[in-house]
């Protein structure tokens, strides 16, 4: 069997497709795997993981303190720019009752993730012990999940339109 020019370059043409197809097929999710999970703890070591621990729990106790500002608890919360309406209100409304944390434990499970286990104070006096949650190193900074704040925001009774 006899192939025109026109046919053959077609078949070659083709193949290449196939053939770069295939390549996409193999590389591509090992590269977009390492860049939407990140490293494991175990990539870090001791001294890494010890300072990152130290860095999200220290930006944990900055979000729920009364004398940080507003506006660096929103940039210590994730998308704290969407929750800044309720913050306000919640925050204000708390302030006569001197709110604080105490973590009582925390472990690192990726180099970006550290789950924490805390027990929010009013006026000194533990009022929801054992809370989890997590915080998250996004951009650079460990912040409170959103997911924190709303399972502490919908203990209330309904959870707030932001957290939907």
């Amino acid at each position: 069997m006899k192939l025109s020019k026109s046919s053959l370059w077609s078949a070659i043409v083709f193949a290449v497709v196939v053939i770069a197809l295939v390549l996409v097929i193999i590389f591509v999710p090992n590269s977009t795997k390492n860049k939407n999970n990140p490293p494991s703890n175990a990539s870090l070591s001791s001294s890494q993981k010890t300072a990152a621990i130290q860095a999200a729990l220290t930006n944990f106790n900055k979000f729920f303190s009364l004398s940080t500002p507003m506006t660096e608890r929103q940039a210590l919360l994730q998308n704290g720019s969407q929750f800044a309406q309720i913050m306000n209100s919640e925050f204000s409304q708390l302030s006569s009752e001197s709110p604080s944390v105490v973590v009582n434990s925390s472990s690192l499970t990726d180099a970006s993730t550290l789950k924490v286990d805390y027990t929010v104070n009013l006026n000194g006096q533990p009022v929801l012990q054992n809370q989890s949650g997590e915080m998250l190193k996004l951009n650079g900074t460990w912040q409170v999940s959103d997911s924190t704040l709303c399972a502490l925001l919908s203990l209330g009774g309904s959870v707030p339109a932001v957290c939907k």
